[in-house]
């Protein structure tokens, strides 16, 4: 098994660092804050922050050149050209309710933008109300449901198996579906692993050239590449035990990526970003067509 250590990337400290995206054409990475309703963006080394006026808690690159994002109402587009930031509302799923807000956010194969709605209100009750959701053509509509807190959202890829997860801790579990990459519907639902298996909640992740599903392990610290047959094949330790997410950057799009949060587990690592050059390649996304 391998090995790895990440480094101190970014001195950011955010509280609820999420949703890491590498835009190739700036080679710079882009994050948000969640809870502090920003956006964070690394060029050439330079750290700089937008504020937001809706919090977004997912995003990927749309064809426009903006970004097409998961936020607490549904789905709005973001730009940040010239610096200047504006968003606009694509689809209203919420009304502004407080019972749900969208979570972690990613594009399939083909360009649609997939997003899960987590449970705010009851959380912890046994009801798991949670939905997928796809958005196509500025269209969104109910793919999975079932969830408390979905994660973990990635294709393999030739796009035919969809990896979801839920990070709540009486689920904790990452499952992979049969997806039919012509209609976008996922079946056959398999449980891949289990939080006894990773040892953390499943969170964020993404997946690699080989077929390997990487994820971070919330609360310990550790990110995982599982082999198409589940087993764990490598180990980046993070010095600070909240991993939320990750993707893959940098010029040969090997650098992986790592956003924490300091909620929890509190040091002087925690809500800072992190990057470990791996030695296997992530896949270039097909932007978000709108």
């Amino acid at each position: 098994m391998k090995v790895l250590n990440a480094e101190l990337f970014c001195v950011s400290k955010n509280k609820l660092g999420e949703s890491p995206v590498w835009v190739e054409q700036q080679q710079a990475l882009y994050w948000i804050d969640l809870t502090a309703t920003s956006i964070n963006s690394v060029k050439h080394n330079q750290h700089k922050t937008f504020n937001l006026d809706d919090p977004i808690s997912g995003f990927a690159q749309s064809e426009n050149g903006n970004f097409i994002c998961a936020t607490h109402n549904g789905f709005s587009e973001l730009s940040l050209a010239n610096g200047k930031v504006q968003q606009k509302l694509v689809v209203d799923l919420f009304g502004n309710k407080p019972d749900f807000r969208m979570n972690d956010a990613a594009l399939d194969r083909q360009g649609r933008f997939w997003a899960g709605s987590l449970q705010m209100v009851e959380v912890n009750a046994a009801q798991a109300n949670g939905q997928v959701h796809c958005l196509t053509n500025q269209q969104a509509s109910a793919k999975l449901s079932g969830f408390k807190v979905q994660n973990g959202l990635a294709w393999s890829p030739d796009g035919k198996i969809m990896y979801v997860s839920d990070s709540h801790p009486t689920i904790a579990s990452i499952w992979k579906y049969d997806f039919d990459i012509m209609t976008g519907i996922p079946t056959h639902k398999q449980l891949f692993a289990t939080d006894k298996k990773l040892g953390g909640r499943p969170d964020g992740a993404t997946v690699d050239t080989d077929g390997c599903y990487w994820i971070a392990a919330s609360d310990c610290g550790k990110i995982l590449r599982l082999t198409p047959d589940g087993n764990i094949d490598a180990v980046i330790n993070v010095p600070t035990r909240n991993v939320t997410n990750i993707c893959f950057g940098g010029t040969n799009l090997s650098t992986l990526y790592i956003t924490t949060q300091i909620y929890k587990y509190p040091n002087e690592n925690a809500g800072n970003l992190f990057a470990v050059e791996t030695g296997w390649q992530g896949i270039k996304d097909t932007n978000y067509q709108g």
